[in-house]
């Protein structure tokens, strides 16, 4: 089944200058590829700048969660076709866009800023990117709709609070972590061995996480029990998306961030990181043009979409983010995954 529509959001640069300051645009992914029979653009066509498209009107718009003069943060997460947005203070909307209509949501406990979330199920899962150290490990949640008390005859969209990962006790400390994942530890892991490096769905029910250094692990959604996966890290950098169509797993490598691909149906390898079946160059940008966040974006019907974001800047200069200013404009760039090269993903590992 495809999808009819990708929710995008864009933030105002001049926040809290000109409201509101997120809005969400829905595409049709359509337009991201040739129509079936059509010849391919030459490699010389599409070694530039991509020609420039207007976004479509925005379909809903969210205003920053507090005043000015506080300090707060939202977050914006895909949940299906919908869109959830959760607040420092556990506030919750969803945006459903079959209907166009923002519905309010019971509050979450102990909500975290920069989460993983996926969605299995009719279940949202929330994660904190870094649970930190026992007792003070945090924050598992996850969106589902149904009594919020055993025996209730009301159902409702509510937050239920979830184990965190067993982490081994060995990582209860900063002191000699083992370097048998795939990172040599330098002084940013030793501080936090169970920040999560990659993540995906598997089968089902399963959510995989493979933290910087503390092990891999799986949640099962449907008993609500942990387990390890054994010693092998995900070969990915962030989420990893799962494409029936192929029976494999696709994600950014975690080096370079190239569009790579695995299996993780396999048994898990003796080797520290699961071996990847293909790596696909980036296709050429334009000089000047400085990538600032990447997203991998399943379509549905076995095909996805490589979507970057980049800063365009003067020819020479280098900008920190702390150095961004509204001056420098950014560019969002779509392409599809499945021809890249000129070869379709499915023949990419034959």
């Amino acid at each position: 089944m495809s999808r009819r529509f990708v929710n995008l959001l864009v933030s105002s640069l001049r926040r809290r200058v000109h409201r509101p300051d997120f809005y969400v645009h829905r595409v049709d992914p359509t337009s991201l590829f040739h129509p079936a029979g059509s010849p391919q653009p030459a490699a010389a066509e599409t070694s530039g700048a991509p020609a420039p498209a207007r976004l479509p009107r925005a379909a809903v718009s969210f205003d920053w969660p507090c005043p000015p003069n506080q300090t707060g943060w939202i977050e914006f997460m895909g949940f299906g076709d919908d869109v959830v947005a959760l607040d420092h203070d556990g506030r919750t909307l969803l945006y459903d866009g079959t209907s166009d209509v923002v519905c309010m949501m019971n509050d979450a406990d102990s909500p975290r800023p920069n989460p993983i979330s996926v969605t299995v199920g009719d279940g949202l899962y929330v994660l904190a990117t870094n649970p930190g150290r026992p007792p003070h490990t945090y924050c598992f949640q996850s969106l589902v709709h149904g009594g919020t008390f055993p025996g209730s005859p009301w159902k409702e969209w509510h937050w239920r609070s979830l184990e965190s990962p067993p982490f081994d006790p060995k990582f209860a400390t900063t002191d000699k972590y083992p370097t048998r994942f795939k990172h040599d530890l330098g002084p940013a892991e030793a501080v936090a061995p169970r920040a999560i490096d990659a993540y995906a769905v598997v089968g089902d029910s399963e959510i995989w996480v493979s933290t910087v250094s503390a092990g891999t692990y799986s949640f099962n959604t449907a008993s609500g029990e942990w387990s390890a996966v054994g010693h092998s890290a995900l070969p990915f950098r962030g989420r990893a998306e799962y494409v029936p169509e192929h029976g494999l797993w696709f994600g950014f490598s975690d080096g370079d961030e190239h569009l790579c691909v695995a299996d993780l149906a396999q048994e898990p390898p003796e080797t520290q990181v699961f071996p990847l079946r293909h790596v696909w160059e980036d296709p050429p940008r334009p000089e000047a043009w400085t990538p600032t966040a990447i997203r991998l974006l399943p379509l549905g019907s076995g095909k996805l979409c490589v979507a970057r974001c980049f800063r365009r800047t003067k020819e020479g200069e280098r900008l920190l983010p702390s150095e961004y200013r509204h001056e420098n404009s950014e560019s969002f760039w779509c392409s599809p995954a499945w021809r890249l090269s000129g070869t379709p993903a499915r023949e990419a590992w034959r």
